[in-house]
């Protein structure tokens, strides 16, 4: 920081007043420091337009991003080190002016400033907490066999998506043909990620923009290349088919042709449902997979459980009822975890057998959804269908106050539509609501407070699981890719094909390896990954007031 007997900071012209900051946080060797910081500067001026003109003060970079606003950009050294010898950069900006921008504006500057691509030194040690993934491409890399495919990935902007474009990279797919779709979620390393992506020529699009899955086949076919998508949540498969039925989509072979898609969500499985005949390219189901349904499963009920108890207002939970809807691999495990945590667990599936396996499991169910909300009265209702299991009659089946927590992608488990228009009948008054909730009065007095939006709770304000636990998935979607790549398949949806690659991979020998029974190899390499310093963090993504 700056000492002055001038009240005003550095680099300041007259008359303007502080007003926001915000700061990058970045792993890497501190002489790195002011290139990274002249980076992040010209990046922010790249942004502002012709106009702003990057200047140096006092070893302060200085800007003026529009009229009436000025920069003040710099970068310090926190007073540690890990054990890879590296540290924790921060790289500050403040905003002065003589009128304060709009909440948005400022939200604006802050999301360019974040988009700081990540780190050697960063990349390194997240590559060291997807062991699975790396070895999958070490098996797999000597015959690049994605080269000669435009790849498209549908996304969560985490760390890990950072590292399976690389994987795909290093088994030939071109970055510059490559196209992620985001998924809009508030993750910490979101901008960063973003950032990082944009810096290696990725092309990026919101995954709601129906339009960048054509715009992809069409720079393909540009490029003489073949389209295949790594797809999370059935943003692709279902757009080219309404594609192919309009006619603005085509499948002939040779370049621009659809190798096929590699599916892991249930959500994307079920909107192929009824038109798995008409695919003209294979799907590849990492969603319908072994390895996805015996392993991840856990991981991400876990992760759900505990997330929708901590959103919960203070409440004892012991011996109040709940109610899973949907007990596949992911909903038997929630209703697992809820009987630990000593709730009363009523179970409701539309298939009959699973409805029987609940039943000989100990819970309660019934053939009618509405008689469990109604009988068993549940207080927390997680939805794990991947479809719509609760629209206008189960809400008013309700006779209790409830929280309903999703566990499926997107906000489509709850019909939020339905509950709008009911509440709408009703003259009460609103709760405060909170990013983390909002609760819809009933008519009659019931009240429903929808967790997180209605999106999956498991992906509320954090990273989900953690990389080690994406690894294996990832590595499933990898080796999916590749066999769609380079084995001969027939159009349509075979989830005996995929469990057949998945299984002869190695993947799972891989997995068994490494966190099976120690052997004498593994207990000596056991502990954290390689150059496993402590992570850079994110935590400030907008720009905060500063005290005038």
């Amino acid at each position: 920081m700056t000492t002055s007997s001038d009240p005003r900071p550095a680099g300041l012209a007259d008359g303007l007043v502080p007003f926001a900051a915000t700061a990058v946080e970045i792993t890497a060797d501190p002489q790195d420091g002011p290139a990274l910081l002249r980076r992040a500067a010209r990046r922010l001026c790249a942004d502002a337009g012709p106009h702003a003109v990057l200047d140096s003060t006092g070893g302060e970079l200085t800007a003026r991003l529009e009229p009436g606003l000025h920069a003040v950009m710099s970068v310090s050294t926190e007073m540690r080190r890990d054990l890879a010898g590296t540290s924790l950069l921060r790289l500050n900006l403040r905003l002065s002016g003589r009128v304060t921008p709009s909440p948005a504006r400022l939200q604006h500057w802050a999301e360019i400033w974040h988009r700081q691509a990540l780190t050697a030194q960063e990349t390194e040690r997240i590559a060291g907490e997807l062991p699975l993934m790396t070895a999958t491409v070490e098996r797999l890399r000597h015959d690049k066999p994605l080269a000669g495919h435009a790849v498209l990935v549908t996304g969560h902007f985490l760390t890990d998506l950072v590292h399976l474009v690389g994987c795909l990279a290093e088994l030939g797919a071109p970055l510059e043909a490559m196209t992620v779709l985001r998924k809009d979620y508030a993750y910490q390393w979101r901008h960063r990620v973003y950032g990082h992506l944009a810096e290696q020529g990725v092309h990026i699009a919101d995954s709601t923009d129906t339009g960048a899955v054509r715009q992809h086949a069409a720079r393909a076919r540009a490029d003489n290349l073949a389209c295949l998508a790594l797809d999370d949540g059935g943003y692709v498969a279902p757009v080219l088919l309404e594609g192919i039925r309009a006619g603005v989509v085509t499948t002939t072979s040779g370049v621009g042709r659809w190798a096929g898609v590699v599916e892991q969500t249930m959500s994307g499985i079920y909107r192929l449902e009824g038109r798995e005949t008409l695919l003209p390219f294979p799907v590849f189901s990492v969603a319908q997979s072994r390895l996805k349904g015996r392993i991840e499963s856990y991981w991400i009920a876990d992760k759900a459980v505990a997330t929708a108890l901590e959103l919960l207002p203070a409440v004892k939970i012991e011996g109040q009822a709940a109610l899973v809807i949907g007990y596949g691999n992911v909903g038997a495990q929630i209703a697992a975890l809820l009987t630990q945590r000593r709730m009363r667990v009523a179970v409701h599936d539309a298939d009959i057998l699973h409805l029987i396996d609940a039943h000989e499991n100990g819970y309660v169910t019934a053939r009618e959804l509405e008689t469990l909300l109604t009988r068993h009265q549940p207080l927390l209702i997680f939805g794990a269908t991947g479809r719509t299991s609760m629209s206008t009659p189960q809400f008013q089946a309700l006779t209790r106050p409830a929280y309903l927590a999703s566990v499926s992608s997107r906000d489509i488990e709850f019909d939020l539509h339905a509950l709008e228009a009911l509440t709408a009948q009703t003259t009460a008054t609103h709760p405060q609501s909170r990013p983390s909730m909002r609760t819809y009065p009933m008519p009659g007095g019931t009240d429903v407070t929808v967790l997180a939006g209605g999106r999956p709770v498991n992906f509320h304000e954090t990273d989900s699981i953690s990389n080690l636990h994406s690894d294996l998935v990832y590595a499933g979607m990898l080796t999916g890719a590749c066999a769609l790549a380079t084995r001969p398949a027939p159009p349509g949806l075979d989830p005996a094909w995929a469990d057949t690659v998945l299984e002869e991979s190695g993947l799972l020998e891989d997995y068994y390896e490494r966190y099976g029974p120690p052997t004498p190899a593994t207990r000596a390499t056991a502990g954290a990954p390689a150059n496993a310093g402590p992570p850079a963090t994110d935590r400030t993504d907008v720009l905060t007031a500063e005290p005038v």
